[in-house]
């Protein structure tokens, strides 16, 4: 018997604005509460454990001006992660209720250098830089180790769009795709490069690391509800 997930009044909307099919509504409407189900804990986790990270480090600065450094990120991350978590699930669920749209892939893996002259831009390039190669790192490594699922996910999703599989630089559930959602938020409310960089290493610890599970319970989930039941994934 496959298990019924409760949608907000939002999500409701969203699907109902949809120019979807009834099957292709009801499917996606148990992903998205399932998203809301799995993924609710784990978001608000991120920006908590990094809240306490930043506390516990202004209290053991080695000098005033480090210290109010470090409380000032914790300020300007409280007001952040106040709607964190619920942001970001309305993220997935509209990329989720797009599904049948046209997408591309997301989040780039490189950033030009300055151009000559522009020294002055150095440091913001390098933040940049940094800012992308952490988490290009961390789809990499979440993306190896969920390969299987994503797979899975990837054939299942195409069937219920009507469209060939999704790779992993195109599904709404992929590790690329949420660390996308994570850096808009991000630079949406503008925080700081050091807070960046701690908020996407918190994201990977409490997120990307239990994202296994949450991708074999979509992929069951599919399952019971009739989209390739026996598939399996042997890779060469």
């Amino acid at each position: 018997m496959s298990a019924v997930f409760s949608l907000s009044s939002a999500d409701t909307a969203r699907l109902a604005a949809a120019d979807l099919p009834p099957r292709v509504r009801e499917l996606l409407g148990a992903l998205i509460g399932l998203c809301h189900q799995a993924l609710t804990a784990p978001l608000i986790l991120t920006v908590e454990a990094l809240e306490q990270t930043l506390l516990h480090d202004a209290d053991h600065a080695r000098n005033p001006q480090q210290q109010a450094d470090l409380l000032g990120q914790r300020s300007q991350l409280h007001a952040f992660a106040g709607h964190f978590s619920d942001r970001m699930l309305d993220a997935l669920a509209d990329a989720l209720a797009r599904l049948r749209e046209p997408i591309t892939p997301v989040l780039p893996t490189a950033t030009p250098p300055p151009l000559p002259g522009m020294l002055g831009l150095t440091l913001v390039a390098e933040h940049e830089v940094d800012r992308d190669l952490l988490l290009t790192e961390m789809v990499r490594r979440e993306t190896l180790r969920s390969a299987n699922a994503l797979n899975l996910l990837g054939q299942r999703l195409g069937v219920v769009a009507g469209t060939p599989a999704f790779e992993a630089d195109t599904l709404p559930l992929a590790p690329q795709a949420l660390c996308a959602m994570v850096r808009k938020l991000a630079e949406q409310d503008a925080l700081s490069a050091d807070v960046q960089m701690a908020l996407y290493r918190s994201f990977e610890r409490q997120v990307l690391e239990r994202l296994g599970d949450v991708l074999d319970r979509a992929n069951a989930l599919l399952a019971q509800h009739g989209i390739l039941p026996g598939l399996v994934y042997t890779p060469y």
